[in-house]
This record gives structure tokens, C-alpha cells and sequence, in this order.
């Protein structure tokens, strides 16, 4: 059984990653967080951690990053780094590590939204510049980070970050896309991708119903960077991996 250090164990995504961990092959064997995990050894100092691995799992805040590429460069250790909310300076950061060590990093490791993906790219491909983008992307009232990564990854495979806006306030100007955030409840996450046109609207959605689903990408994003060299991977090399081992 592969063995897996989660950063992030006590969180929601946290606890759902130990309860699925054994239905991909894994053991969760430490995990790095504030508060302590009941069942597994948990530590809040990477130096004190003593239990084997073969891959860190991401599932943290941003503000844990400089701990995970500690551990990672003292263990020589492949990551899978689902946490989002970096900035440019962290996103670097994360870089200049898989140039070291195999990093797989995204702000969703749903194949329902690599799909989701790879539909709105080949929409906006047909549909062409007479349809104005807009992304409602909405989720539980605790979320840290807005817009989400899984918008941003969305908006970012259909224009420039210059070009994207962010809860807009005014008039849509030519060829922006524009991202609008709702926090609410309990929702896991909805993302609906709309392409607005003067006789017609074409809309792409894909909604969460378990946190199951982020823990199953996140297993397979560990297969494969556990066979992968030094280098940055996203989704669609996951997705690649996948369908050339089926």
C-alpha cells in the first residue's frame, strides 16, 4: 500500500482524503496541521516529523506552503498541491520546487472539471468572438479564497488574466469575462460557464455533490506523480496518464 502525508488532515477535505485513502491504495501515515487528527499522528513542525511516505498531499492554505516545500525538498518527495488562494510570489515558490521534485498542482482535481474544461474551450472555439463569457462560480460560506481557484482555472483556459473581471461593477467592455462569486451554506461548489450571444446562450456547468470526488483526483494525481519526473503537472496530464493506462 502507497503511503501518503496529508498537509491540511483535519480539515474537511482533509478528513475525507483519510476516510477514501484505502479504496485507492493509500495509508495516510502523519499529517501537518493546527489541530490535531484523532487517529493519525499529526504534527505542527516539520522537523518533528518521523513517519514514512511517498507523496505529500496539499489540502491546506497558502500559509503552509514554505513547511510543505521544506518537507518535500528534505524527503526528495513528489506533491500533489490542491490548495488554492496563492499568490505570485507562492505560485513561484511552487515552480522553482518542480524543477526539483515532481509537483502536480491544480485548483480542482475533479475529472468533471477537466471535462468541463475542455468543453468550454471547444465551445469558444465554434461559437467564436460574437458571444460575451461570464462565470458564476458558487460555494459554502466558509470558503477562504474568492474567486475560486476552480473559476480561475476555468477563466484562464478561455482568456487572458487581463482580460478576466472579478465580480464586475459597471458596464461589460469588449472581450472581457467576467467571474461572479456566491458564498452560501453548505454548497461543495457549483461552476457554470455561460456563452452570451445576441439570438442565443450556450451554458457549461458542473456541480459537486461530495467532496468524494476532489479526494478520487487527488489519489490519481498521486499515481501519477509518483512515476513522473521533476516538472510542473496540471489536470490534463493526469487526464493524459489516465486514459493511456486504461
Amino acid at each position: 500500500m502507497k503511503k501518503a502525508f496529508l498537509f491540511g488532515i483535519s480539515g474537511k477535505m482533509g478528513k475525507m482524503l483519510v476516510q477514501c485513502a484505502p479504496s485507492f491504495g493509500y495509508e495516510i501515515t502523519g499529517g501537518f496541521d493546527a489541530f490535531p487528527h484523532p487517529e493519525i499522528p499529526t504534527f505542527d513542525d516539520v522537523r518533528n516529523i518521523n513517519v514514512p511516505f511517498d507523496v505529500i498531499i496539499d489540502f491546506s492554505r497558502p500559509q503552509t506552503l514554505t513547511p510543505l516545500i521544506s518537507l518535500a525538498d528534505a524527503r526528495k518527495t513528489p506533491c500533489v498541491i490542491a490548495t488554492t488562494g496563492y499568490n505570485d510570489s507562492e505560485l513561484m515558490s511552487i515552480r522553482l520546487l518542480a524543477k526539483r521534485v515532481p509537483v502536480f498542482r491544480s485548483g480542482n482535481t475533479s475529472l468533471g472539471i477537466a471535462a468541463t474544461k475542455a468543453a468550454a474551450k471547444a465551445a469558444q472555439a465554434i461559437l467564436g468572438d460574437g458571444f460575451d463569457i461570464e462565470i458564476i462560480e458558487k460555494h459554502h460560506n466558509q470558503k477562504a479564497d474568492s474567486p475560486s481557484g476552480t473559476a480561475l482555472l476555468l477563466a484562464d483556459a478561455l482568456a487572458p488574466r487581463d482580460k478576466q473581471i472579478i465580480n464586475r461593477d459597471g458596464k461589460r467592455n469588449s472581450g472581457e469575462l467576467g467571474i461572479t462569486s456566491v458564498r452560501g451554506g453548505g454548497v461543495v461548489g457549483e461552476h457554470e460557464i455561460g456563452f452570451y450571444g445576441e439570438h442565443e446562450t450556450v451554458t457549461i456547468s458542473h456541480s459537486a455533490r461530495s467532496r468524494e470526488l476532489f479526494a478520487a483526483g487527488a489519489f490519481r494525481a498521486a499515481d501519477f506523480v509518483l512515476s513522473a519526473k521533476p516538472a510542473l503537472y496540471d489536470m490534463d496530464d493526469v487526464v493524459a496518464y489516465l486514459t493511456n493506462n486504461k
